[in-house]
Order: structure tokens, then C-alpha cells, then sequence
């Protein structure tokens, strides 16, 4: 396999523990949707990404960290930039955090068995293996952890800060600019699950991270406005400022069907997004405009003359954050399909294959033409229905636009740009009821989607999102199968106890670990047991 020419040897006894065994599954996971990519494909190497609940896996085997897993974690990054798997960075990222944090714990018995190393917190080969982006966040978080005086983007700028002291050469200061953004960036794809509340920035220190981003941007002489940092930008502050709205709401995500919509998914497996201008309401994508045509409440001269015109396709797919909803049923369906965190935004958009051409210097061996799969890109937020609150998050994202080095009518042509994220995501507040997070895939002329079908209506993408939900309710004729295929996933992913409700079908860790309640969290149902990993 690719990874192990390019990793160091691999150690004795290897896996010895949870973390390599699942590392190691992810390598083939990746390798396998590089040959086949699908739906299929994408489900399995996603469900090793997600981890929502924090009692999921037992951290069993030998405590060590190597070269050689250094070199996985450096690999499966770079798969992740190459095939725009978000989730698979991420997972990255958590996984540097969870070592991180144990050999902080680990290094708390040093003295209990005369161990006469210093510095016993430092994990020796991140430091010296890590690719930059993922060093410099260990050095951060270890900071973070150890010291416990600051907030972990207190201590990112800090580290970020010090780092930038001892640049000495204009390559250096690139190398801090690109990996600070890189971290920006990746943790800015969170899903919202209980392992990522770290990243969950206040606004208050969103606009700090993005003061540092755009000093460094600054001083390694890179324009905001010209592309590649263009387009990284923009979906950095979108993602983190449309997140955060509600203070990071992590409910429950559900879809509300109609039974014979519901029958159908389980063997099509698709499901049908919209074109914008054919959304049930008349008024999508006025709302936004509108608050432009009076600008006594925006204070920054270079806004003026916003050109909302769509500069691509859309379609989107509409949730709801409103779980048992008699009002969801009667407009929607009454078979509600429920996840715990954001994994949707993996699963919903079309599979993409870009187009290599062997250049001139490359390896003899290499074939002409490759093609690479990719996700499209998707972007998430909860719909707001206040005005008022919807002028003061622009306000806040003016501000942001206006730190960085740009004239007046750049500044311009960038708001211009980034608005094409928000103009689906503010409603007339008689929609409140429906507390809608939606999912816009953004779809571009003249690429190549595999498994997608595309009519003047729909958008048809193939998923596995409705035979995995974390939880069904509703009679739904599909329960069979839905069951089969959580049941299988379970066996091959979970190694704990969890509670498991035989009605919804609800999984959960974290509430194994306690007192069992007497009925489920979820649905209320008392159908409820204990499974425990020898009969799961």
C-alpha cells in the first residue's frame, strides 16, 4: 500500500492497540473508495470518521505512539485535502487531541515508577514527524491541557504568535500562514459531535483567530482576494460564523418523509434535492436583499451596490431541528429519520471525479490519465427567523471582511461573494416552527458526478443516509431493513456497552455509562436494554 512505502517501518506487534487497529482499517477504507468510490464506499470509511458519542471505543492495547502511525496520520491528511473529505481531517485532528490529552495522564505516573525522563507530556514523534498543520495544533493543545489558563484559541494565537517571532525567512513565515489556515479551515468542517466542543469559538474569539489570519496573510504578502486564500476564506468564516449560530445548536438533525417517499429510499437510495427557485416558499432568497435596500443600519462606506444574482447551480435539502413535531408530520411525512451530529453534510452531496493528466516529468509507470475522487462541496447552517438578529450577524461579518488588507471595492466584491452563502439561510419568521437547518450543495457546469441524476426539479444523489440513521420514529415501512443495516454497523464498529431502545432504534454511549434511565431520551419509549460488546 501507498502509505506504507511512504511511512517509517512498521513496529513489532503492530496494531497493539484500538487506535492503530482503527487506523489501520481507515487506510484500506481509503484505498477502497479511491478504486470503487460510491455511496457504499463513502458510508464505510465515513462511520470510522464519526465518533459522536465519547464512550464509544475502549482505548485497549499498549500506550505508545510511533513513527510508523505518525506517517499514517500524515498520509490519511493528505487524502483528506486530495479528496475533500472533511470529516477525515477532523478525525484527525480529534485523534491528536485524545493522545495529546493521555500522555498528559500517562506522564502523571512517571514518578510513581521512578521513571527519570523530563518533559514526560511531550510526544516525541509528533513533534519531530507531524506535518505542520497537525504539529502545530498538538503544540497548541498540549499547551492548552497542561496549562489550563486560557482558552484553546487564547493558546493557538499565543503559540501562533511566539512561532511567528522566531520566523526568520520569508518561507518560514509561509509555512506558519499556510498551516495556520490549514487548522483554521479544517476544524472550521466540525459536525458538532460531543468530541468537538473545543472548536465551538465564541464570536469574540473567532474575530482573534481571524485578526492572526489576516496579520499573517499580511506579512506573507498573500491578498485575501486572489484565489487560492479566496476561496479558503470563505468557507472558513461561513462555516464558523453560520455554525455558530444558537451557540453552536448540537440538537438532534432530522428528516421528516412521506411514507412512500420513505419505502422508495430504501431501494433507490437516493435522495432529492431542489433547484432554489422551486422551494415552497415564494419568498426564498428575497429576505437578505431586502435588508440592503435600507443601509441606515450598515456603517461601512464600501457597502453598497450588492449584486445577489446566483454565480452557480444550488440545491438544497431541508431538516429540522424539531424532533416528534405533529406540525413537521402533517406538512412533511410522518416518518422521521434522526442523527445526532452533522455527519449529513458527508453523505448528502454528490461523489465528483476530477481528471488527472500525466505531466511530463512524472513516472514512466504512471497512466496518461487518472481520475480522482473528490466530495462536492456543501455547505450547513440553522435558517434564522429574526431580523434583527440576522442584520446583527452581517454586521459581524462586515467587520470580519473589513480587517483584511483589501480596498474599498475588493472588500466589496468579496461580501458580494461570501452573501452567496447566506442568502438561502434567513426566513420570514412565520416559518419559525419548522427550526430548519438546511444543506446547500453547491453543483458546477461541466464536472463529473458519478451516481447523481439531474431533471429540472431534482438533484438525485445516491446516500447512504436514510439506511444508517442514528434513530427512526414513525411507522416506517422501510424499519426492517434500517434495522438490519444499524445492526450490522454496530457489530463492526462498536466495542462497548451502549443502550439501545428496540422502538427508535437509538444507540448510546454516554448514557450506558450511568444509571440506566427508564426510558429512552429520544422517543420516550420504555423498550429500552442494555447490550454489552459479547452479544452486541
Amino acid at each position: 500500500m501507498y502509505y506504507e512505502e511512504e511511512t517509517a517501518e512498521k513496529p513489532e506487534k503492530w496494531p497493539a492497540n484500538a487506535r492503530e487497529q482503527i487506523l489501520d482499517t481507515l487506510c484500506e477504507c481509503v484505498e477502497e473508495f479511491k478504486k470503487n468510490p460510491s455511496y457504499k464506499t463513502r458510508e464505510v470509511l465515513l462511520s470510522l470518521t464519526c465518533e459522536h458519542d465519547l464512550n464509544l471505543n475502549d482505548n485497549f492495547g499498549l500506550v505508545r505512539v510511533t513513527e510508523y502511525e505518525v506517517g499514517i496520520l500524515n498520509f490519511l491528511y493528505l487524502v483528506g485535502n486530495a479528496y475533500q473529505i472533511s470529516s477525515l481531517k477532523t478525525y484527525i485532528y480529534n485523534i491528536i487531541t485524545q493522545v495529546t490529552r493521555l500522555q498528559k495522564i500517562t506522564s502523571w505516573f512517571k514518578p510513581v515508577i521512578n521513571c527519570e525522563e523530563e518533559d514526560t507530556y511531550r510526544v516525541i514523534p509528533y513533534e519531530q514527524g507531524l506535518m505542520f498543520p497537525l504539529r502545530l495544533y498538538h503544540i497548541a493543545y498540549q499547551k492548552f491541557t497542561i496549562e489550563k489558563d486560557k482558552s484553546f484559541a487564547e493558546q493557538l494565537i499565543e503559540i501562533v504568535e511566539e512561532t511567528l517571532k522566531n520566523c526568520q525567512t520569508e518561507e518560514e513565515v509561509d509555512t506558519l500562514t499556510h498551516s495556520y489556515t490549514s487548522i483554521l479551515l479544517d476544524i472550521s468542517n466540525m459536525h458538532g459531535s460531543k468530541r468537538e466542543k473545543l472548536w465551538e469559538f465564541t464570536r469574540e474569539e473567532l474575530y482573534k483567530l481571524l485578526v492572526m489570519e489576516a496579520k499573517l496573510l499580511r506579512m506573507n504578502k498573500q491578498a485575501a482576494n486572489i484565489r487560492p486564500v479566496k476561496g479558503v476564506l470563505m468557507m472558513m468564516i461561513s462555516n464558523f460564523i453560520l455554525k455558530s449560530r444558537n451557540g453552536y445548536n448540537n440538537d438532534y438533525i432530522c428528516k421528516y418523509l412521506p411514507i412512500e417517499v420513505a419505502k422508495s429510499g430504501i431501494s433507490n437510495h437516493q435522495i432529492w434535492m431542489k433547484k432554489t427557485e422551486l422551494l415552497n416558499d415564494e419568498r426564498e432568497q428575497k429576505v437578505i436583499p431586502e435588508l440592503f435596500e435600507d443601509m441606515s443600519w450598515i456603517h461601512y462606506d464600501w457597502i453598497k451596490d450588492i449584486d445577489f444574482s446566483e454565480t452557480r447551480n444550488y440545491y438544497v435539502s431541508c431538516f429540522s431541528k424539531s424532533i416528534n413535531s405533529s406540525h413537521m408530520q402533517d406538512g412533511y411525512g410522518e416518518c422521521l429519520y434522526g442523527y445526532k451530529n452533522d455527519r449529513i453534510v458527508d453523505l448528502i452531496g454528490p461523489i465528483g471525479l476530477y481528471t488527472l493528466t500525466k505531466k511530463a516529468d512524472a513516472d514512466a509507470d504512471l497512466p496518461d490519465i487518472m481520475k480522482r475522487p473528490y466530495m462536492a462541496q456543501v455547505i450547513t447552517f440553522d435558517v434564522l427567523y429574526d431580523i434583527e438578529e440576522a442584520k446583527t450577524e452581517l454586521q459581524y461579518l462586515f467587520s470580519v471582511i473589513d480587517m483584511f488588507d483589501l480596498s474599498d471595492n475588493n472588500k466589496r466584491i468579496f461580501l458580494q461573494e461570501i452573501l452567496q452563502y447566506w442568502i438561502l439561510s434567513v426566513k420570514d419568521s412565520k416559518w419559525k416552527a419548522e427550526r430548519e437547518r438546511r444543506y446547500v450543495v453547491f453543483l458546477y457546469d461541466d464536472y463529473e458526478y458519478i451516481e447523481t441524476e439531474l431533471d429540472d426539479t431534482f438533484l438525485k444523489v445516491k446516500t447512504s443516509l436514510f439506511i444508517t440513521p442514528d434513530f427512526i420514529i414513525g411507522k416506517n415501512p422501510s424499519k426492517g431493513e434500517i434495522m438490519r443495516q444499524l445492526a450490522a454497523k454496530r457489530k463492526a464498529l462498536f466495542s462497548k456497552e451502549y443502550l439501545f431502545c428496540e422502538d427508535c432504534l437509538m444507540q448510546d454511549h454516554d448514557v450506558a455509562i450511568s444509571k440506566k434511565p427508564e426510558k429512552c431520551p429520544i422517543c420516550g419509549s420504555k423498550n429500552i436494554r442494555m447490550i454489552y460488546h459479547k452479544n452486541a
